[in-house]
């Protein structure tokens, strides 16, 4: 806990952040690498935003673990609710971020929910991971309809629903948004030649529906 006072002290300093923003730089050698800092320092600093500067070891890893375990850390320290991953892997060009973020978070807030946004700014990909009470329905019914409206902002901004993390039961159904039926029946021919008898991850990629998705939400 004492490593974090530095950290403790800049909450005290500026109040709880509504965003963390990690940036790691790498070069040739030491002098390119503080080039950089420097640089960057020079960029932000007429926004007032508060910095800190770590060292490569310990300080700048208690960070990255901090950002690696942050979905565990949700998972195993929070009681009556679950992590429900349904909108995970969102991707926008980095530009649009100064206007997709509020109106993403303007959904969430829509439908009360409490949740946490992270992922890669450098590439505009961001993972949401709500936590809810899946014995309610109205939660249930939440995940289709949050689904619909946040992916629909993505693909009027130029992006895609699927970052990093694959099309799976909670993706399928919403794949029309983004790609024609002629791509779509290819993904149907190509399911149909390798596993004709849909044995392995049906459900998956093609053929879900959002019955099929709803009836395999994890309640517990």
């Amino acid at each position: 806990m004492f490593r974090f006072i530095p950290e403790a002290w800049m909450v005290v300093r500026g109040g709880m952040p509504k965003l963390v923003l990690l940036v790691e730089f790498s070069g040739n050698d030491e002098k390119e690498v503080e080039a950089k800092i420097i640089e960057a320092t020079r960029i932000m600093n007429p926004y007032g935003y508060h910095t800190r500067r770590a060292t490569p070891g310990f300080d700048t890893e208690k960070y990255w673990t901090v950002r690696r375990e942050s979905f565990n850390l949700l998972r195993k320290h929070v009681t009556g609710r679950r992590t429900a991953p349904f909108v995970d892997d969102v991707i926008v060009p980095p530009e649009r971020m100064p206007e997709f973020l509020p109106q993403m978070r303007a959904i969430l807030d829509e439908y009360k929910l409490l949740y946490t946004i992270a992922g890669h700014a450098g590439n505009g990909n961001f993972h949401v991971i709500p936590l809810m009470d899946m014995h309610d329905e109205s939660n249930v019914r939440a995940i289709d309809e949050v689904s619909d409206k946040v992916y629909d902002l993505v693909i009027s901004m130029h992006g895609s629903i699927t970052a990093e993390h694959n099309d799976g039961i909670v993706r399928t159904p919403y794949l029309s948004k983004m790609f024609n039926q002629e791509v779509i029946s290819l993904f149907q021919k190509t399911k149909d030649i390798f596993d004709p008898e849909n044995m392995f991850n049906p459900g998956k990629k093609v053929g879900g529906t959002k019955d099929y998705m709803i009836a395999h939400i994890a309640r517990e």
